[in-house]
């Protein structure tokens, strides 16, 4: 299984390499390691974040967000301008068009298991199917966890 994720010591992007019958992962960048907790690696399934504490994962498409927005937004800017020509069969050909590359593209490519909390990325995890697809509740809690943490730890400076 390979991991990415923003090391919680130097805050630089990682990317390694994990065994089912790993101890500790480590950042090849500052040499940081930490310990994986006990559960989080059984039966040569994923069960909770190997990177933070995180129980929360989530299922997703292994591909760009803005990429995908991009294709969206290019081809209803392509189709705009067919169609203020007056040119309505390019128009539905290049939505059509568009709609095709989607699905095809959800069709070929894979998936990849995400940490609500620290958004480490785990590929070539078995047992998927084990999680669920993305709940914007869950995502919300943990965006509105950062926010208050973010506020507190200036607090925390000042009174130190």
């Amino acid at each position: 299984m390979t991991v990415t994720f923003r090391c919680p010591h130097c805050q630089e992007p990682a990317t390694v390499s994990v065994e089912p019958a790993a101890q500790e992962l480590g950042c090849p960048h500052c040499t940081a390691r930490w310990a994986i907790e006990p559960g989080a690696l059984a039966d040569g399934k994923l069960w909770r974040c190997l990177v933070c504490p995180g129980t929360e994962l989530f299922v997703r498409k292994d591909f760009s967000q803005q990429l995908g927005i991009a294709i969206v937004v290019a081809g209803f800017l392509i189709s705009s301008v067919f169609w203020y020509y007056r040119m309505p069969l390019w128009t539905y050909a290049v939505l059509f068009a568009t709609a095709l590359l989607d699905v095809v593209l959800y069709l070929t490519v894979g998936n990849v298991l995400e940490c609500y909390r620290c958004q480490a990325h785990y590929r070539g995890v078995p047992g998927l199917e084990n999680h669920q697809p993305f709940d914007l509740e869950t995502h919300e809690k943990h965006r509105q966890q950062r926010i208050r943490l973010a506020r507190q730890a200036p607090q925390q400076s000042k009174a130190g």
